[in-house]
């Protein structure tokens, strides 16, 4: 068949944005005819990519993929009138270039994030009824709101329920729903979409980076001695991951110096944490900084657990944060500080431990007792997740329902 990959973010793009280019390659490799449209890489920076000038559609070829890139107003900052320009200009662009690639194709999978993708697919549904299966990343509004990205009052008001519309408009447009936190589905139907139309499909990682790799002494030594306990956060330091309460569990630890607390990566939330560590005047939280993707992975290798946390939200307890399929795939312990799916998914890998979040007692126990396990009993952990990613949600397993998908929309 010949399929067709939407989606404003791709290769060499990283984190979620690797997602359309693992189903475009599994796709392809099942043997059907895959060509993609997205924008020009500027994620997370804001800024694009060397070697792109944006300035006009271009037509590249990579993993023997035909790749369409539209112009973009490039931005990723907190902005909210950057983002909308980011959003919006993909939108136009997609529309106005991207007519061809939708009317190629049997079938489009759709990497719905942010809800704007899906513009242009309703506004060429009078001329083209090219079948889409919509692959809810994110809850919209609901996701921004959480974010702090939309103006409060009359406007923000406003801007809630346009998202709202235009969401409302692409699941009714859909042939098909896939979405990647349980949760998700009963808070759709609950809005009128037919149980039928939804499939639970979860995401994969990007199994070419997040695999079990052999601990580097020369990185370990960077942030901790060979003997002691490292806790690892791999990831944005935003307000909704609530490091906060990771900081003040370490507080109640200062018992403990041989445990500690490395943060990878950035974010608007980093300020206020470092302003938290001088306060408590703790030596055992250390800021790493923004890395590379590829070198994320011998950086997580180099602790002995991984951090997953979000904020106590019933909102952020209907999602499943990307990261825990890394760090399942990676064969590392998660240590997660969440609620509801995310959780639920820790537990049935038993690839680690559960703890409340908002809790800094209860992370506190819990960073406790992983440091006092052996080090055998942390790779069983590991094992068990990575054999349960390996199962349920590795690449070859979801691509093939993502497949099954397309075929059936396609052949209605």
């Amino acid at each position: 068949m010949k399929l067709g990959v939407y989606a404003q973010w791709y290769d060499p793009e990283p984190g979620p944005a690797s997602l359309p280019g693992v189903y475009a390659r599994a796709l392809a490799a099942r043997g059907h005819e895959v060509r993609v449209l997205t924008g020009f890489p500027n994620y997370p920076t804001g800024r694009l990519y060397p070697g792109y000038t944006g300035r006009r559609a271009l037509i590249e070829t990579r993993d023997d993929i035909p790749v369409h890139r539209v112009p973009l107003y490039p931005n990723h900052g907190q902005s909210a009138a950057g983002r909308v320009a980011n959003y919006a200009s993909f939108a136009l662009s997609a529309a106005v270039f991207g007519a061809k690639d939708f009317a190629k194709a049997d079938a489009l999978w759709v990497y719905n994030s942010p809800a704007t993708v899906a513009l242009p697919l309703l506004l060429r549904r009078r001329r083209s009824r090219t079948p889409f299966l919509l692959h809810v990343q994110d809850l919209w509004p609901e996701s921004v709101v959480a974010s702090g990205m939309l103006p409060t009052g009359a406007l923000g008001s406003i801007a809630t329920s346009g998202i709202r519309a235009l969401v409302r408009h692409a699941e009714a447009a859909a042939s098909a729903i896939a979405i990647i936190s349980p949760s998700v589905g009963g808070l759709l139907v609950a809005n009128g979409v037919p149980r039928e139309k939804i499939a639970y499909v979860p995401n994969p990682t990007a199994e070419s980076l997040f695999y079990p790799r052999t601990r580097r002494p020369e990185i370990r030594s960077q942030f901790a001695a060979p003997a002691d306990f490292v806790l690892m956060y791999a990831g944005s330091l935003g307000h909704v991951q609530a490091l906060e309460v990771s900081i003040l569990a370490m507080e109640l630890l200062k018992d403990r110096p041989d445990i500690k607390l490395v943060l990878v990566g950035s974010g608007i939330a980093e300020p206020s944490l470092r302003e938290l560590v001088t306060r408590l005047g703790l030596k055992s939280v250390v800021f790493h900084g923004r890395t590379s993707s590829e070198r994320v992975p011998d950086l997580m290798a180099a602790a002995d657990v991984q951090l997953v946390s979000l904020r106590d939200d019933p909102f952020l307890a209907a999602t499943t944060p990307s990261k825990i399929q890394a760090i399942l795939a990676s064969g590392m312990p998660i240590l997660a500080a969440l609620k509801g799916d995310g959780a639920d998914l820790v537990r049935r890998s038993g690839g680690g431990l559960v703890c409340q979040p908002a809790e800094p007692g209860e992370l506190a126990a819990t960073i406790r007792r992983f440091a006092d396990m052996c080090g055998a009993e942390r790779a069983l952990l590991g094992q068990s997740g990575r054999d349960y990613y390996g199962a349920h949600m590795s690449a070859s397993r979801t691509a093939g329902v993502v497949e099954d998908l397309l075929v059936r929309i396609a052949n209605k």
